[in-house]
Formats: structure tokens, sequence, C-alpha cells
């Protein structure tokens, strides 16, 4: 009887044993034929650059002017003496600089003797032209001829001096406006921002200006705009009006209400508009953008700021995932989101606004900042592993450089050594 158990007990064993080996099999066998490879995917913080890592991304900016003003010399004269520099408030007629017109005024003299004489001359041709008239009125036939011809050469005298005296007069005028307007005045009130000395210029700023090659700049009033620098990679993010946080380097707790006003999308060929990605060792465009300020009070020119996108009071502002994401269907969206178990789900999305400028959609609901998506193309489909390390067969749509592994953010310091971390032109304040 004993005997009878002990071989039930065995065959139990391999029995559960059996089950288990198919059962693990059967498990391989459905989880490859489920979704091969896997497939990348991105927070939506990351992709959108709203609220990555928790934070507001921000973006280096420097205080600018809306509107400068140049005023440059004439290239005739020679500048005496200039009566601003840099920094200084100038109001509308303030003198800037004064012309050297000693010469001139010399010049200008030597020019009223030469009109003086000029019209002696002309008086004495006419005089003489008038005498002629009379001897040729009683000369006999044999004398005409010598008396007309002495005549045509007092004329054409005449005409070349007259020409000469109107030629002097004109010039006259211009050196007595020279000389009366030696003084050049400010056109408009505001501060100058720059002197031009020696070819090169400094400003107030204590920093060297080669934005303009004029004599003088003068900021117009108090009218400031804060300009930032965004590389292709994220320019699709910004958008005209967008609302922003203006906020200080120096006291992290003073921040100032804008919104990006310009978006300048012509490519400039400088070198000093060109960076070098961390994840390709390729160049990539970097293109200005503009934002207005409420109020500018505590503000300087030239200062340096961080430009953070949403408000103040809303830290998870309103924000828009490119239409490329997005999986179309009738009037049905969805999106390759990464499930709760780490694998592809085809979640269903509400759409908001549509900007076709960016061709970008705001997303009402069904995805969150934190959740993270795929690039709808052939190779992902549902059921899908995730990762979200890319390597060089599995290219990343946000990524110009044709694929290559991600790297992550690296650590740098800013300006004024305040450490920052950034992935392309975004900056995260510590």
């Amino acid at each position: 009887m004993k005997k009878k158990k002990g071989w039930v007990a065995i065959l139990i064993i391999l029995i559960v044993a059996a089950l288990g080996v198919a059962g693990y099999f059967a498990w391989k066998i459905l989880d490859k034929g489920s979704a091969q490879g896997s497939a990348y995917v991105q927070s939506v913080s990351k992709i959108t650059g709203v609220g990555y890592v928790g934070q507001n991304n921000s973006y280096s900016g420097v205080v600018e002017a809306k509107e400068v003003i140049e005023v440059n010399p004439d290239s005739d004269l020679t500048i005496k003496e200039c009566f601003v520099q840099a920094g200084d408030l100038v109001t509308a007629g303030m003198p800037l600089f004064c012309y050297d017109v000693d010469e001139l005024s010399l010049s200008h003299e030597q020019l009223l003797i030469d009109i003086t004489g000029l019209e002696g001359t002309i008086k004495t041709y006419n005089e003489e032209i008038e005498q002629l008239d009379k001897r040729i009125a009683k000369a006999k036939e044999a004398d005409l001829y010598d008396l007309k011809l002495e005549k045509q050469t007092v004329e054409l005298s005449l005409k070349k001096a007259t020409y000469e005296l109107a030629d002097k007069k004109e010039k006259s005028e211009q050196m007595q406006e020279v000389i009366a307007d030696s003084v050049v005045a400010s056109p408009v009130a505001g501060t100058v921002r720059s002197v031009r000395a020696d070819n090169s210029s400094t400003n107030n700023f204590g920093y060297s200006d080669n934005t303009s090659t004029a004599y003088i700049t003068i900021v117009s009033g108090n009218d400031y705009c804060v300009k930032g620098t965004v590389s292709e990679q994220t320019i699709y993010t910004l958008y005209e009006g967008m609302p922003v946080v203006i906020r200080s380097r120096v006291d992290r707790n003073a921040t100032f209400a804008g919104e990006i006003y310009k978006i300048n999308t012509t490519n400039e060929s400088s070198n000093d508009n060109k960076y070098y990605g961390y994840d390709s060792g390729e160049q990539a465009s970097k293109y200005s953008f503009y934002v207005s300020v409420e109020d500018i009070s505590g503000l300087m020119m030239g200062q340096h700021v961080y430009i953070e996108l949403g408000t103040a009071d809303e830290e998870d502002s309103a924000w828009k995932l490119p239409s490329y994401y997005l999986i179309l269907e009738g009037d049905n969206s969805y999106v390759y989101a990464q499930d709760d178990s780490g694998r592809i789900e085809k979640r269903s999305v509400t759409l908001g606004k549509y900007d076709q400028e960016a061709d970008s959609y705001e997303i009402a609901s069904g995805l969150e900042l934190t959740d993270r998506i795929a690039f709808p193309d052939e190779s992902v489909s549902v059921g899908m592993k995730t990762t979200e390390t890319q390597y060089n067969d599995e290219p990343n749509p946000n990524n110009n450089n044709g694929g290559g592994m991600d790297m992550p953010s690296m650590g740098m310091s800013s300006m004024d050594g305040e450490p920052v971390y950034s992935t392309d032109d975004v900056v995260f304040g510590g």
C-alpha cells in the first residue's frame, strides 16, 4: 500500500513538472508572438519641452531694446568732439557730437571771396557785350566779322563764369548748413548703448558690441524685450502669444510675466548660431525668439535671464503635441503609449486646438506630461515591449542626427557660475 502511494506521489510531481515546462514554453511563444523587438518611448514632457523632470524648462535669454536708433556722422567730415558716452541718458535734441569745422570755415571764407570775384567778372563781361553791341551797330561791313567773333568769345566766357558762380554758391550754401549744424543732436530720448571708437564699440554693459557698425547707438526710451535662443529640434514647441516667465539669474525669486511676440525662423549662417549635439557631433541651427515683458522694473539692459515656458500661477500650462505622434482615424485620435506593464497600447486621446504653424495639437485628455509614447511608425505595434534606450538601429524622430544612442543631460556651468543642466538649448536651473 505504501509502495502504491509512493508511485502516485511521483506521478503527480512529474505531471506538475510537465505542466510547468509546457506553460513556460507557451508563455515564451505567446510573448514572442505578441510583438517582435521593442519600441523606443520618451516622456511627453521631454517631447513637448514642458514640465520636463517636474520643472518648467528654461531658455537662456538677455534683455535687449525693442528699438535701437543708429547715428552716423558725415563721412566727409571729421568729428571734433563727442559729448556722450555709453550709459548716458539723452533727450531729444541733446547734443551728441560736433564736427571739426575750423578748416571748413576757412574754405567757406575763400569760397565767398571766389564768389565775389566771379560776380565782378560777370559784370565786366556784360559791360563788354553791351559795348560790342554798340560797336557792331555802327561798324562797317568789313569790321563786322571780327566784332561778332569777339562778342561770341566774351559770351562764352560769361556762360562759363555764370556756371562757376552757380556751383560755388551751391557749395557755399551746403557749407553754411554744415557749419550751422556742426553739432549733431539726438533724434530721440533714451540711453546711449554704445559709442564706436577705432572701429570697435564698447557699451555700458561691459562687453564688446559688434552687432552694430554705427558710430552711436541709442536705446529708445525704456521699451525693453528679452531675446532667447532655440534650436531647430525644439523650435516647434514655441509659438507667438505663448506665455512665459522671465526669471532673474541672480535672484531666482524675481520673476517677470512675458509673452513671445516674435520667432525668427530665418536661419542665420553665422557660426555663432550653430551648436554641436552631444549625441551626434553634427551641427544644428539656432534661432532667436523675442519676449515682451509687462513690467521691466528691476531689469537692466544686457542682463542675462532665464525664459521659462508657462506662467507663474500655472505650472502645467497648455502644451501641444506634434501631429506626427498622433494616429488619426476619422474622428478618433490615438497615440502609442506605454501601459502599466511596460508595453505599447493604442490609447485614445481628445484633441484641443490645432496650431497650423507648429503643426501640433493641444491634448485635452487621455495623455499626461509624465506618460511615455512612441513614434507611430510601421515598426511599432500593440503589445510590444518599451525601452527608453535608443540604439543606432532604432532612430529617434526627435533627433535630427539619423540615429545614435541618447546621451543623458550633461552638467555645465552658466555664465555666472550657477550650475545648470541642459538638453539641446533647453536649460534646467538648479
